[in-house]
């Protein structure tokens, strides 16, 4: 190949490219000349040599062709793109990164590599690469993120409003772990001095396989690749605590204790004490934070759980649970989560029974019978009620242990019957006894309510002298439920007696919400019509009331089972109630109302499933990787019999709608049949799994084993329980009539290398320095400098070819020529 050039214009010069090589040339001329011999020896001396004209022509068409196979070549060069190598930003996108005070190590490693750009210059910004880090490798931006000229944008928009940063947000760290080796492993093929100029790693230096880790290091620096350690963290500080996760009901009745299941990991304060608080924040108004309730806690080191219970109004609350921070602590920005409580608005049942105190109906009832309207003197215990929306009450009447009967008063129904069968007496949450005993009951309907109560949650409220007659209870087997002992009762006649509150803190006293003007209420309760004496309170009641005199017991309340009871000497309905209503305090009818709201609400907290036809539970409030978890449910028929007719399902779900993930943390049971068609070892979201009968008696059971690997740490998934029964059908999850479904939250707690100790290892960064050649950065412009000082690369020159005989013009002289010689001789008579 010829390779000479000249240069034409700038960077356009002609090259001269054969088709064939110089010998190749050589051979041509060379067979042209032996075939012009022979044709000379064969045909004699040429007739055309006196024709100087055609030789020229002739001479010109061969000059013509030899310049095709020559070659020439106009060549248009540009030269080569000049660049820098790639700088690699490798950030620690784990959970330790989201400690810190005033910042966390996450906004310090941005801020520090935007620091370092903007100080760089527009002009060094470019050729820019950022990764993070954690289970595995990723981009730490999308491309949209970009900008025209290829700088990286470094702004962390998550806490910029939305809608006002532009591009996309740059995740938070999340990983439960810190592999970098694996992330240097996954670069490694872009590890090259040409290429890439060095790799910028910021991270706390808690990662796991620091031996593996220094060995990719000295990789890199065999390369001449640089490691450059950014140290994110202070080192300062005994340890840390953090809040993992909350298990809080999202709906909630009115008024009623409910718990906070908070899960939490300590480090460095084993043995140390501190407090877990529930706050009520006003968000609208902007009023100082209250405390709802504290408990004291021993951190253990490491994953733990405390259970807080909290007392709801009646309305939604924003709540923050927290932890009192210790001197030392790194950070107290995870000591803290925010959530919100919902009110659940299921109508309270209440089903009121009125007796006498004396032949005249009028002076039996008080003013119980008359028609609602605003005077105190026409209050009753259905209106008092009824004031709340939430509450619905149905009255009835009992006359010397008749059977009750609706009456006519206000909108009281008159087509409700006194419930006739267990299933009519469990839809009701809360009975009020009012000077009527449970003699108006049958034997049956005795044992319903015993059940009722012990088994289903409801709530007994019995209230007057009249209706603590022992003779009333004789061998009812409600009697054993009762917060005191009627044996050595009483029942002698009405007397006036002042009363004093002595747990002014207990929730039935709750008339107002601030705690001075409840205060003021409870030291004007108005003197109580009281019959009986000799009642023996029982060791697992609560006295919340007593006579100021004597001191003996008023008001008292206790838990039975899952439910509760509460007993009055006093009455508090009828003529009762229309005396509260007229001298309680400011606004009495209002308060004696609120009184009877609260002791309703109080006696019917653990009736919120008492009307489910499936309850389930589990067998521990949180699990580690690798444990079992144990479901038990029990099924009742329509007359809330326990029953196993039904066939049980369950079915797991993530906990979170953000989990993408196609699996659970939950291995496929061995002795279960799978039919879903899944052939994964694990149990995928969405499929469902059989419970077995007879786990407990008259129940349902099943058994999940958690994997020992997963990275669903530290969160939670939710079983979905439903009951069916009827015939099944051929189609998918077609397992007959629902009956019933309820959700079972189940929190998993592990304890991941990311967690187990917060402090910054920043020895470790030192050392992948030093082995790869490489530097310890601690200011931003230590990095503009090696941005700037990037040796730069020229690239291969862009050569555009084009042949110089593609021309048009060029192939018509040689046809002319060549024609033009054809007729000359033609015209001459050679041819």
């Amino acid at each position: 190949m010829i390779c000479d050039r000249f240069l034409l214009v700038g960077e356009t010069y002609l090259s001269w490219m054969p088709a064939v090589s110089g010998y190749g040339i050589l051979a041509i001329v060379l067979v042209c000349v032996a075939m012009w011999l022979v044709l000379r020896l064969v045909s004699g001396p040429s007739q055309v040599r006196d024709q100087v004209g055609l030789f020229i022509l002739r001479g010109c068409a061969l000059a013509i062709i030899f310049l095709i196979l020559m070659g020439p070549t106009v060549v248009d060069e540009e030269p080569g793109e000049v660049s820098r190598p790639n700088m690699i930003y490798l950030l620690d996108g784990s959970q330790s990164m989201q400690l810190g005070n005033e910042q966390t190590r996450w906004e310090e490693s941005l801020r520090f590599l935007d620091e370092a750009e903007s100080a760089a210059g527009q002009s060094n910004r470019s050729n820019l690469q950022a990764f993070r880090f954690g289970h595995r490798l990723q981009p730490l931006v999308d491309n949209s993120v970009r900008t025209a000229d290829s700088s990286l944008s470094l702004i962390d928009r998550a806490s910029l409003p939305e809608g006002n940063g532009g591009g996309n947000r740059i995740a938070p760290p999340s990983a439960s772990d810190s592999r970098l080796g694996d992330a240097l492993r996954q670069l490694l093929p872009q590890v090259q001095a040409r290429s890439a100029a060095g790799i910028v790693l910021c991270s706390d230096g808690r990662v796991r396989g620091s031996e593996a880790v220094e060995r990719l290091a000295e990789i890199c620096g065999e390369a001449k690749v640089p490691i450059h350690v950014v140290p994110i963290g202070h080192s300062s500080g005994a340890g840390d605590i953090a809040i993992v996760s909350l298990v809080v009901p999202p709906r909630v009745n009115k008024f009623t204790e409910n718990q906070v299941q908070v899960f939490l990991r300590s480090y460095g304060f084993t043995g140390e004490r501190t407090m877990v608080r529930v706050l009520s924040r006003d968000t609208l108004n902007g009023t100082a934070a209250k405390t709802l309730a504290t408990v004291p806690i021993t951190l253990s080191g490491g994953a733990q759980a405390a259970t807080i219970t909290f007392r709801m109004n009646d309305r939604p609350e924003d709540l923050e649970v927290v932890i009192d921070p210790i001197d030392g602590e790194l950070t107290d920005r995870n000591n803290k989560v925010k959530t919100r409580v919902e009110i659940d608005r299921t109508k309270v049942r209440v089903l009121y029974v009125e007796g006498e105190q004396s032949a005249s109906l009028n002076n039996l009832f008080g003013g119980f019978f008359q028609s609602n309207s605003t005077t105190s003197s026409a209050l009753n215990v259905r209106a008092a009620l009824q004031e709340d929306v939430d509450i619905e009450c149905v009255a009835f009447s009992s006359s010397g242990g008749s059977t009750p009967r609706t009456v006519a008063v206000g909108s009281n129904p008159q087509d409700v019957v006194f419930p006739r069968t267990r299933a009519e007496l469990f839809a009701y949450d809360c009975v009020i006894f009012s000077n009527v005993g449970p003699n108006m009951l049958t034997e049956e309907q005795n044992q319903w309510m015993a059940q009722w109560i012990e088994g289903r949650g409801g709530g007994l409220i019995v209230t007057g002298g009249g209706a603590l007659n022992p003779q009333l209870w004789n061998e009812s087997p409600l009697l054993p439920l009762l917060p005191v002992l009627l044996e050595e009762a009483r029942p002698i006649g009405l007397r006036a007696a002042a009363v004093t509150a002595t747990r002014p803190n207990h929730p039935v006293w709750r008339l107002r919400l601030e705690k001075a003007l409840n205060d003021q209420l409870l030291g004007l309760l108005p003197t109580l019509s009281i019959q009986g004496m000799g009642y023996r309170v029982k060791s697992t009641a609560d006295v919340l009331a007593e006579e100021s005199e004597s001191g003996a017991a008023v008001l008292m309340a206790h838990r039975a089972g899952r439910g509760r009871v509460i007993v009055s000497t006093a009455s508090l309905g009828g003529g009762s109630l229309i005396d509260l209503a007229d001298r309680w305090g400011p606004q009495p009818e209002r308060v004696a109302s609120k009184l009877w709201r609260n002791l309703v609400y109080w006696a019917t907290e653990g009736s919120s499933t008492g009307r489910r036809r499936l309850v389930a539970s589990a067998d521990k409030q949180f699990y580690r990787p690798g444990e079992t978890i144990s479901i038990f449910a029990t099924a009742f028929d329509e007359a809330a019999r326990p029953s196993t007719k039904y066939r049980l399902w369950a079915m797991l779900e993530p906990d979170s709608l953000d989990d993408l993930s196609l699996y659970s943390p939950v291995l496929w049971p061995d002795n279960v049949v799978r039919e879903s068609g899944e052939v994964g070892s694990h149990v995928a979201w969405g499929e469902e799994l059989p419970l077995t009968r007879g786990k407990t008696a008259d129940g349902y059971g099943l058994d999940l084993l958690l994997s020992e690997m997963t990275d669903a740490v530290d969160s939670g998934l939710r079983i979905e329980l439903t009951a069916y029964e009827g015939a099944e059908t051929e189609s998918a999850f077609g397992h007959g009539t629902q009956v019933d479904s309820t959700s079972l939250a189940i929190q998993i707690l592990s304890d991941p290398f990311e967690q187990q100790n917060p402090l910054p290892n920043h020895d470790l960064l030192k050392r992948l320095a030093a082995v790869s050649g490489g530097q310890v950065l601690t200011d931003p412009s230590q990095l503009a400098e090696l941005l700037r000082t990037r040796q730069l690369i020229e690239g291969l020159p862009r050569r555009d070819v084009t042949p110089a005989w593609s021309h048009w013009w060029l192939w018509l002289s040689l046809i002319g020529l060549l024609s033009t010689e054809w007729f000359w001789r033609r015209v001459t008579g050679l041819a």
